[in-house]
């Protein structure tokens, strides 16, 4: 009987025994492998060329300003920034860095439409999801991230044709010689211009988007061109209130003489507002940089994405619009009013993009 009781018990002891290794490995079998299931933080760069204006300053405190925040959400591990100039082999020597580091992704506006082309395509062959803004990139391989540049340029000049009712005399200020963006602006404004052959184009300049050197421009323009008379401006943007001084300074009345600008910098909407303006604005927004960011992650986390994504322009058409949507009273004349879209998609605020 006692042997009876012994061999129950032990009986028990087991199918106890077994029931409980079956529950604790059913248990741990339900927790994921490491790093199956949870999204790693990334490591992502911004590689700049050009800094020498206040887009350029706006697009890297952008980048920082969310960046920073993706990393204190655990979305990124790492953000970083170089500005290369517009050396392109100083930029290569840059990317090559932050290959070297195993950043996850770059996000770039490159000195040259092909110059970088191989180093970039070298960086998807290792991997790094690679996303150009503003200047475009022509490579299969390269996402791009861009407001359409022709239909920048188109409705630009479209706008000043009419406002001069077809005919005038005109000064034309484009961005940066040879840059891929200034070309599609220009082939975008000629074939506008190309149907309005009383509109004259009495001298061109390349301001680079840039209030000093817009200044110069259009001193040299107007000294040389004024005696013929000017019915209108044709600018890439960058240097609006430089042109507003000059076209004051010989006497022109600009609540009369139509400006077309592209882009919308504080102090060429202070001038709007206070001034009264005969303008229309278009911009290449800087939070082009915030949208490459995205683009990168969503490439990084396994989703299919376009190679070409655009993005909305935004536009200004009204003193009152300036004076109510755009223009910064508190902000200086550098400021960029399109700072984010009208979502505020990345929940930026003006004091981490333009900090003190």
């Amino acid at each position: 009987m006692l042997k009876k009781i012994v061999t129950t018990s032990l009986l028990l002891l087991a199918l106890v025994f077994a029931v409980s290794c079956s529950k604790g490995s059913s248990e741990s079998s339900a927790q994921p492998a490491a790093g199956s299931t949870a999204k790693k933080a990334y490591k992502i760069a911004f590689s700049n060329s050009y800094v020498g204006n206040a887009w350029r300053t706006g697009c890297v405190n952008i980048f920082k300003a969310y960046t920073d925040r993706l990393v204190r959400e655990g979305v990124l591990e790492k953000a970083f920034v170089s500005s290369a100039g517009d050396d392109v082999q100083a930029q290569i020597n840059e990317i090559r860095n932050m290959m070297s580091e195993g950043y996850d992704a770059i996000v770039t506006i490159t000195a040259s439409a092909t110059g970088l082309n191989s180093v970039l395509e070298e960086a998807v062959e290792r991997g790094i999801v690679v996303v150009a803004f503003d200047a475009h990139v022509d490579s299969d391989l390269v996402y791009n991230v861009n407001t359409d540049q022709i239909e920048f340029g188109r409705v630009l000049a479209d706008w000043l044709v009419k406002a001069m009712g077809g005919k005038g005399n005109i000064l034309w200020i484009k961005g940066i010689e040879g840059n891929a963006i200034t070309n599609m602006r220009t082939e975008g404004m000629q074939s506008v211009l190309k149907n309005y052959p009383d509109i004259k184009v009495l001298g061109e300049g390349f301001g680079k988007w840039d209030l000093s050197t817009t200044a110069e421009v259009m001193s040299n323009l107007m000294s040389a061109h004024n005696s013929k008379g000017i019915q209108g401006i044709l600018s890439e943007g960058g240097g609006g209130h430089s042109i507003v001084e000059s076209l004051r300074e010989y006497g022109y009345d600009v609540t009369k003489l139509p400006i077309a600008e592209g882009e919308m910098f504080n102090a060429y909407m202070k001038d709007w507002v206070e001034l009264g303006l005969n303008t229309f604005t278009t911009a290449q927004p800087p939070y082009l940089v915030a949208a490459s960011v995205d683009i990168a992650l969503r490439v990084l986390n396994g989703e299919t994405v376009d190679k070409m994504t655009y993005i909305n322009m935004p536009t200004c058409s009204s003193q009152q619009e300036a004076k109510d949507k755009w223009y910064q009273p508190t902000q200086e004349g550098g400021f960029l009013c399109d700072w984010t879209d009208n979502d505020n998609t990345w929940n930026l605020t003006i004091e981490e993009v333009a900090p003190k």
